[in-house]
């Protein structure tokens, strides 16, 4: 009985340990074939970006207005009135001065001028044949500007003077070629950025005297400051 069961349980046996072998190259099979799990990676936190700081660029300008000698270019239009006929044409009118800043308030300037009346003879040419038509007048004056009203960057000023003019030909043949004047005005000036540079517009009132001749001139400007 005993040698009759022995075969059997050796089959047993063997069938026992080839289970387990395949069944352990299955489990080793699995291992491999499956992905190693890699870390969960973490999200990136980016570096937080600061808003550029505003510059206020006004801030950065400085503004300085310069007082002292400077030199004035002028042109303009000039015409005058009374005369036989009222009003002349308006004509060309140039002209330049040098002035000193007394300080912001009040300048001081020696000018020369030059306007041109047309059309506008002090007495009739037909009855009086020795009144000539047109003529020219040179200004020479001295005058002062006062500040009336302003900020920083600007002033209106008023403005005072007299001299001497020369009327080529003569206006009227019974005066002299010189003749004297007087005159006033208001101008308004504007200081740019430029340092040395200002603009202006102004109007001035000139009285001839003796010959009695009411001029008006309305003129833009550049101003060089030393």
């Amino acid at each position: 009985m005993k040698s009759r069961s022995l075969p059997l349980l050796v089959l047993l046996l063997t069938c026992f340990a080839t289970a387990a072998f395949a069944q352990g190259e299955t489990e080793a099979t699995e291992a491999e074939a499956k992905p190693e799990a890699k870390p969960e990676a973490k999200p990136e936190v980016k570096p937080e970006v600061k808003a550029p700081a505003v510059v206020d660029v006004s801030e950065e300008i400085i503004f300085e207005r310069l007082t002292g000698f400077y030199f004035e270019g002028r042109g303009g239009v000039f015409l005058t009135f009374g005369g036989s006929r009222g009003y002349s044409d308006g004509q060309p009118f140039f002209g330049f001065e040098f002035g000193y800043d007394i300080n912001e308030e009040l300048s001081v300037q020696l000018a020369y001028a030059s306007g041109y009346q047309a059309a506008n003879p002090l007495q009739d040419p037909y009855d009086h044949p020795d009144y000539h038509y047109d003529f020219g007048m040179t200004f020479i004056n001295l005058s002062a500007d006062y500040d009336l009203y302003g900020a920083e960057r600007w002033a209106i000023e008023a403005r005072l003077g007299g001299g001497v003019v020369i009327i080529n030909p003569e206006a009227d043949p019974d005066q002299g070629v010189v003749d004297g004047d007087v005159f006033g005005g208001f101008r308004f000036e504007y200081y740019t950025l430029l340092r040395h540079f200002t603009v202006a517009i102004e109007s001035n009132f000139y009285y001839v005297i003796p010959t009695m001749i009411p001029a008006l001139s309305a003129s833009g400007s550049i101003i060089y400051n030393f």
